[in-house]
């Protein structure tokens, strides 16, 4: 048996060609990876070895010599597709401008008092025009105030209406007048919509119609708001999306739009919240090319009047907040002055349907 597999093998080493053999044909031929020496077409004529070239159909002859890469000439690459006019990028600002909102107007909503004032005050700092809308007859005292000397003292516009965002009719009219009344070198470029409510319930007892009202305010307010800016903003620079430089809506999302809050009974909060960042992403992909950006702001516990009811109502939770902060501490109304900024100025021209989570590291762990 053995010498039987001896024969056979035998036999098949002298059917098989020896590697020397092709020695010859590749004697003094340049060689290269993408040779195709041994796959010539039959109808090819040339005795010349050939270059593949994936792009064509038929392969280049390679004269003898000379390097593969010598004999291809590639065509031009496509390149980038040029951008249109109304695609083109801004031109670009001196990094001391980036954050510089001036000859602009911004309208945000909630601005009556807490976080929506705090981002009001700062961005009459940076230069904008601000009109604040809230349901109060009147803003908090005494921060409007303040607000008011820095707006005078710098020769700029801060204006308050008393609005219920839910009212479509109102809030349509509202727009519209503070559009009308803009100044033409300082047109409106900005919302920051801040208005909502917490109401915490368990679920098996939840209302319906408070659960209706948190998500009206929440969801179908900061959806009216922004729809009405749009419209207007669209009626105005119907050719050129980046006509009047661009425009910029941040939503206040909340950390809680991604998590379930220990210690907390508030689901349409939380729902209403995770619909605003969907919300978000789909207002950024139908107004992009038409020159309007829209991102969310999503705070973790902010220290202010309202959370610190509830800590004394609820101390327990004190504790709760700080072991899921990173920082080990709670936020304030002030460090959430920056990303707004960021968000609503030049410094973000490329960033839309994108959230801006700044909850001390909270939803890390």
């Amino acid at each position: 048996m053995l010498a039987l597999i001896r024969l056979s093998l035998a036999a098949r080493r002298a059917i098989l060609p020896s590697p020397l053999r092709l020695l010859p044909a590749l004697h003094m031929q340049p060689f290269s990876s993408t040779s195709c020496l041994f796959a010539q077409k039959e109808d090819d004529k040339s005795d010349k070895p050939q270059a593949a070239h994936f792009a064509k159909d038929k392969p280049r002859p390679v004269s003898s010599g000379k390097a593969v890469s010598d004999h291809a000439v590639e065509e031009a690459p496509p390149g980038l597709p040029e951008d249109t006019a109304a695609q083109a990028p801004p031109s670009p600002l001196p990094t001391s401008d980036l954050f510089n909102l001036r000859n602009r107007t911004v309208v945000v909503t909630g601005g009556g008092r807490g976080l929506g004032l705090t981002i009001a005050q700062s961005l009459l700092e940076s230069g904008a025009n601000v009109v604040c809308l809230d349901l109060l007859p009147t803003p908090s005292q005494p921060q409007w105030s303040h607000a008011l000397h820095t707006a005078s003292s710098s020769s700029l516009s801060l204006k308050y209406i008393s609005l219920d965002v839910t009212d479509q009719s109102s809030v349509t009219q509202t727009f519209q007048q503070i559009f009308d009344e803009a100044p033409a070198d300082a047109p409106v470029r900005g919302l920051f919509v801040a208005a909502g409510i917490q109401l915490m319930l368990p679920a098996v007892d939840y209302p319906v119609e408070k659960f209706r009202k948190v998500v009206d305010i929440n969801l179908t307010g900061s959806f009216l708001c922004a729809q009405a800016f749009a419209r207007e903003r669209f009626a105005r620079f119907p050719s050129a999306p980046s006509e009047g430089g661009g425009a910029s809506i941040v939503f206040t999302a909340s950390m809680s739009a991604h998590i379930a809050n220990k210690g907390l009974d508030c689901v349409p909060y939380n729902a209403s919240k995770a619909a605003v960042l969907q919300m978000a992403k789909n207002l950024a992909y139908e107004w992009g090319q038409k020159g309007v950006r829209v991102n969310t702001l999503s705070p973790g516990y902010i220290k202010t009047a309202l959370t610190a009811a509830l800590l004394d109502e609820k101390p327990e939770l004190n504790d709760t907040w700080l072991q899921g902060s990173l920082l080990g501490r709670l936020s304030t109304p002030d460090e959430f002055r920056g990303p707004v900024i960021y968000l609503l100025s030049d410094a973000s021209s490329f960033m839309t349907g994108a959230d801006l989570l700044i909850d001390g590291g909270h939803c890390a762990t």
